[in-house]
């Protein structure tokens, strides 16, 4: 997943969701030259309101995220910035 509102203005809102499915299906790539082996990541945004959550994807369009592909998908709301990324 790309940390796309880390390259945007502060001033854009996307819609976050998180999916347990695709979090287990989304693997970080190894490095080149890297002994690390693979791990499950999600990234952490902020909310409008100032909360961190957890998320698997953020959409620009609520109604552009996947749903039929991740059934189990959580929308989490509004987002403004993204702050880290959390590997399992």
């Amino acid at each position: 997943m790309l940390n796309r509102l880390s390259i945007m203005g502060s001033h854009e809102i996307r819609h976050a969701f998180f999916s347990q499915i695709q979090k287990e299906n989304n693997l970080s790539r190894k490095f080149k030259g890297s002994d690390n082996l693979d791990r499950r990541h999600t990234n952490i945004y902020l909310t409008i309101d100032g909360r961190e959550v957890e998320v698997t994807e953020v959409c620009k369009e609520a109604d552009s995220y996947n749903k039929k592909g991740f059934p189990d998908f959580v929308y989490l709301g509004q987002v403004t910035k993204w702050v880290r990324v959390k590997y399992d």
